[in-house]
């Protein structure tokens, strides 16, 4: 949200008086921010990855047991391939196959319903983010805020135009944000602060104030450890399960 739109050359190039006097007779006061370095210190951080990381843990479980029970299949079948008729080996093959793919589809809902859950959960923390950037944009009398975290934003800048910190000492007078927990159904819960320890690591990931919530714990392993690993056929010439 907080990115600096790049000036045509094409103007710049027309009317460089124009723009310069300009610039002399409106002068813009404008500092920035590191909104990562702003989400991973906000006081409602820790509680937020906290309870990521619960829930995450549990997501996980599920995508391990589906690798686990795809291995014993594909395990047994490698075991058992040299004494199966052609039937029935094209029979064990189309079961995992089946199989590989009711886990993939089911992965790929887990892993959209861990980002939802993640975007849900850092919301809060983001509203008062955009609060206390306006508040502090008034307290100081500035234009605008830029935010370098941005890939090509700014590529040199005063330091001391840096109001990174300011921000997160607004954000610490302000009331701790509340977050929605989700019961063991995966249903929500009534609100609270979370009741998670305030444990974590930083938040991890490109985090643009107005774009997608930073990721604040962990999400369930690549598609590739979902598959299980195919049948070593040498006993016949069938494709290689797919």
């Amino acid at each position: 949200m907080f990115s600096l739109a790049r000036i045509p050359v094409a103007l710049l190039l027309l009317a460089p008086v124009a723009f310069l006097q300009a610039q002399a007779t409106a002068p813009q006061k404008i500092s920035y921010v590191d909104s990562r370095y702003i989400v991973n210190g906000a006081p409602g951080t820790p509680i937020a990855q906290g309870m990521l990381q619960r829930e995450m843990t549990g997501m996980e479980a599920q995508v391990k047991r589906m690798s686990d029970s795809l291995d014993v299949l594909t395990t047994a079948f490698t075991k058992e391939q040299a004494t199966l008729s052609g039937d029935k080996r094209d029979v064990r093959i189309k079961a995992i196959n089946d199989r590989q793919n009711e886990y993939q589809q089911r992965y790929q809902a887990l892993q959209q319903q861990a980002q939802d859950r993640e975007a849900e959960v850092m919301q809060p923390i983001l509203d008062q983010v955009k609060i206390a950037l306006e508040d502090v944009r008034v307290e100081m009398g500035l234009s605008m805020i830029l935010d370098i975290s941005q890939n090509g934003v700014l590529v040199a800048a005063d330091k001391n135009l840096n109001v990174s910190d300011r921000i997160l000492t607004k954000l610490r007078t302000m009331p701790m944000p509340v977050f929605a927990e989700k019961s063991a159904a995966g249903s929500k819960a009534a609100p609270g602060k979370g009741g998670a320890s305030p444990s974590g690591g930083p938040v991890q990931g490109p985090a643009g104030i107005g774009g997608k919530a930073p990721v604040g714990g962990k999400v369930p392993p690549k598609p590739d450890s979902v598959p299980p690993k195919k049948p070593d056929s040498t006993a016949t010439k069938k494709p290689p399960l797919r």
